[in-house]
């Protein structure tokens, strides 16, 4: 599926660091290790060759939001949706125009951004599959999902956080509106669209 470039433009027109809150040394100083010392340019072109280096900047992103999502309170996990993908490509969108970011700091940046919407207590994930795709979403996020598709018009009745045909075909109608493939599957270009307070949805 095609689901990145054309997501986040609001996201990232400015990447510095921020207020989020982290555990440091009392003059609020911390060590930054492995991947975060990488520049956008290492990034960029890694993920160009889908080297080695691009799968270990992958697995040093997953480590960061498992300490961020144990550390930061009131948190069960900060992305409510969001694939480790997707966050490498949202990265690699910011970083072609600044090179000499480090990734520490667009990550952070891009956290701090997404935190307000965080899942907040655990969720039961429920599975979603349609056709070959599967995937599985919270079902908090499928009630916000309903939510959404409630507020423009295409759904109709209670947000269960349940999958089902009515969700998918109001989903269908967002999609179809939005100039997505009509598919009715909760790909994460049809999530950002339809979620994301940084971008406009139609």
């Amino acid at each position: 599926m095609r689901f990145f470039y054309k997501l986040v433009p609001a996201l990232l027109m400015v990447v510095v660091m921020t207020g989020h809150a982290f555990a440091s040394d009392t003059e609020g100083n911390f060590s930054i290790r492995g991947a975060g010392l990488l520049t956008c340019a290492n990034l960029v072109a890694e993920r160009a060759e889908q080297t080695r280096a691009y799968l270990m900047i992958g697995g040093w992103l997953d480590g960061y939001l498992t300490g961020m999502n144990q550390y930061a309170s009131d948190t069960y996990d900060n992305s409510s949706f969001e694939s480790t993908e997707l966050f490498l490509a949202i990265m690699d969108k910011h970083c072609k125009d600044n090179p000499r970011d480090r990734l520490f700091s667009v990550v952070n940046t891009i956290m701090t951004r997404l935190h307000p919407d965080r899942i907040r207590k655990g969720s039961p994930l429920i599975p979603v599959q349609l056709g070959e795709y599967k995937t599985q979403l919270y079902q908090e996020t499928i009630q916000r999902i309903q939510h959404a598709l409630t507020e423009r018009g295409h759904f109709k009745g209670k947000p269960t956080g349940k999958w089902d045909e009515h969700t998918e075909r109001a989903l269908t109608a967002f999609q179809a509106g939005a100039k997505l493939e009509p598919s009715g599957f909760p790909d994460q270009t049809t999530l950002w669209r339809l979620l994301r307070k940084e971008e406009k949805n139609p």
